[in-house]
């Protein structure tokens, strides 16, 4: 029942992708900045930095868009994605636009003003024809690079938004928050591995485990290891 309420879940903010785009565009974000204003995807941004203080990456398991584009995918592509080379990637790209980002509050004098909507005066982002290409290119790009690079290889490669999340679980742990993670009971694991083979993130549930959670910042927290298991060793649960 659990996964078919995520899947639900992420589905739905996949079919509502054509009027949350802006929300989570880097370009919006660099051309509201250009001005000196703070725009919606911004404040997106921040609110998953503060998410992540307590649930990590959570968002890209249960209500992320492109996780329902990622779930399509890995029906088609089951390969795990080589997920060190791709993390250096995705830090790459997030430095840069971070820093674009950065220098365009710079160069426009300072934070100016708030306007959450930002070339969303209509609420809506896809509301002429031609901001379509800009969305069908979207979902193409994350649909191929799943395909090409493996489960959830978008996610590992070119997501700006991840770094967010965990910046915000790194934080929370620093100062010792309590956060939701994937628990365990190690004395009832049979080593089955059944765990590993679920995780779409390609983590090693199984040998984290046996320290009593899961750490690894590629956890999504989607559950899939947790219901998977044959014996009942996983759970969710708040961890200091």
């Amino acid at each position: 029942m659990r996964q078919k309420i995520r899947l639900a879940l992420v589905y739905l903010a996949l079919l509502l992708f054509p009027v949350t785009l802006n929300f989570f565009s880097p370009y919006v974000s660099i051309d509201a900045a250009m001005t000196g204003l703070v725009s919606g995807s911004v404040l997106v941004f921040a609110g998953m930095f503060v998410s992540g203080l307590f649930l990590g990456r959570a968002w890209c398991g249960w209500l992320c868009p492109m996780a329902g584009m990622a779930e399509i995918g890995a029906q088609i592509n089951k390969k795990p994605a080589n997920v060190r080379r791709l993390t250096i990637v995705r830090y790459i790209i997030f430095a840069v636009w971070f820093g674009i980002l950065l220098t365009c509050f710079i160069l426009a004098g300072g934070l100016k003003g708030f306007n959450p909507l930002h070339l969303t005066e209509n609420f809506v982002s896809v509301d002429e024809p031609m901001k379509f290409i800009t969305y069908y290119l979207v979902l193409f790009t994350f649909f191929a690079l799943n395909l090409w690079l493996g489960k959830r290889g978008a996610c590992h490669g070119i997501c700006w938004m991840s770094p967010f999340m965990v910046g915000g679980y790194l934080t929370g742990r620093l100062v010792r928050l309590p956060q939701l993670r994937i628990k365990s009971e190690p004395a009832k694991c049979s080593d089955c591995k059944t765990c590993d083979g679920k995780c779409p993130m390609g983590v090693p549930v199984n040998a984290q485990a046996k320290a009593g959670f899961v750490k690894s910042l590629d956890c999504i927290l989607c559950g899939q290891c947790v219901d998977a298991c044959p014996n009942r060793v996983l759970s969710y649960g708040f961890k200091r």
